[in-house]
């Protein structure tokens, strides 16, 4: 069977979808608007001549691909159309004239894009109006889509490898004298970095005697703000700047933590992807209380919870779980056992699998609509 999907191939989440369906034997492709490279995937590239970051009314230049969209499906002919983000692929995808696709809303699509202006708000219901199916990484998400559609959601969380994101990655001694925490996340305002900077500094100075270690894996447009910050608080000794590191390097690092910190600001955090990826390595999680993290941990057992933009909130669940080993012990088996039969990899694709194969199934001859 052939699955064509529309997504950027430059995407981790992107290529994790795609592993899965090629090692099912699929014939993959991708159309995407940034270019690529997939193992096992024919990536075809439509160059819009626009950078992501570049603003909503630029972006407009990927509509101007519609003809070309049509052109490689009729050439393909899929069984299975999936396309993620609403308001970019799934606006093209919908003028383009493709039928019964799976759109996969992604976070920022239905969190900020349709409070911009009522034509955004009006785009973004063009684009689920047109899908057959909608898919969401969360509940919590699916339920702010629910303003702008009355179709169904299946929620569809991302899956984490559980056998690469394991306890059997740490190679840290269990007493080395650090108590080391952190966290792995792109250096942008939403994720919170400013806000762990800040909680680090309060515990430094409230309780000296922590032996404390902040990793910091990740880069972003904020970087250069947040190394000032950290130099400010006088916490630069203390804090290690990792850069970006792949999906070995993190498994390894959330492995060697003590406590992980994930104190995303924004609801537009739809799922708890690097939560989970903690939990998996059995190591007890702090989150902030937003829907999508929550959806991802279990408050109360396998994390602990505080009110986002709290820098004293963090800094006290950090020295909570610092002067009770036993409950970081209970906390992080929990979490394991959580990843494991709720959040594998394995398991959240068969579900996706299966919605897909139902979708091909009653898909009527063709995939584009008439004109």
């Amino acid at each position: 069977m052939k699955i064509l999907f529309l997504a950027p191939a430059n995407n981790y989440h992107t290529q994790k979808w795609c592993g899965y369906f090629v090692s099912k034997g699929y014939e993959v492709h991708v159309i995407s608007f940034f270019p690529g490279e997939i193992e096992g995937v024919t990536v075809h590239f439509l160059d819009c001549g626009v950078d992501w970051q570049q603003s909503d009314s630029k972006k407009l230049k990927y509509l101007l691909k519609t003809p070309k969209i049509r052109h490689i499906v009729a050439e393909i002919a899929p069984d299975i159309i999936s396309v993620h983000y609403a308001t970019s692929y799934g606006t093209a995808a919908g003028i383009a004239g493709l039928k019964n696709y799976a759109l996969s809303v992604w976070g920022g699509d239905v969190y900020t894009f349709p409070h911009k202006s009522p034509m955004h708000r009006a785009l973004l219901q063009y684009s689920l109006d047109h899908a057959a199916c909608l898919l969401s990484t969360s509940a919590a998400m699916a339920r702010e889509v629910g303003k702008y559609t009355d179709k169904k959601f299946y929620v569809t969380p991302f899956g984490v490898k559980t056998q690469l994101f394991s306890p059997e990655r740490r190679s840290r001694e269990e007493d080395d004298g650090r108590f080391v925490i952190g966290t792995v996340k792109a250096l942008k305002p939403k994720y919170g970095i400013d806000v762990l900077l800040q909680a680090a500094a309060l515990v430094k100075r409230q309780h000296p005697e922590i032996p404390l270690e902040l990793r910091i894996a990740g880069e972003g447009p904020c970087e250069a703000e947040y190394r000032r910050m950290a130099d400010e608080l006088g916490i630069e000794e203390i804090t290690k700047w990792l850069g970006f590191i792949s999906q070995e390097e993190a498994a390894a690092e959330w492995a060697n933590m003590d406590l992980a910190v994930v104190p995303s600001v924004t609801d537009s955090e739809s799922f708890g992807v690097s939560a989970v990826e903690a939990e998996a390595c059995r190591i007890p999680v702090i989150i902030s209380d937003v829907p999508g993290l929550m959806e991802a941990t279990q408050p109360g057992v396998t994390s602990i919870v505080v009110t986002r933009r709290s820098a004293q909130a963090l800094a006290d669940a950090i020295i909570l779980l610092y002067q009770n080993p036993e409950v970081r012990k209970r906390m992080g088996e929990a979490g394991r056992k959580l990843a494991v039969e709720k959040f594998d990899y394995q398991l959240c694709f068969e579900n996706i699998e299966k919605i897909f194969l139902e979708l091909a199934k009653n898909k009527p001859q063709g995939s584009l609509r008439r004109r």
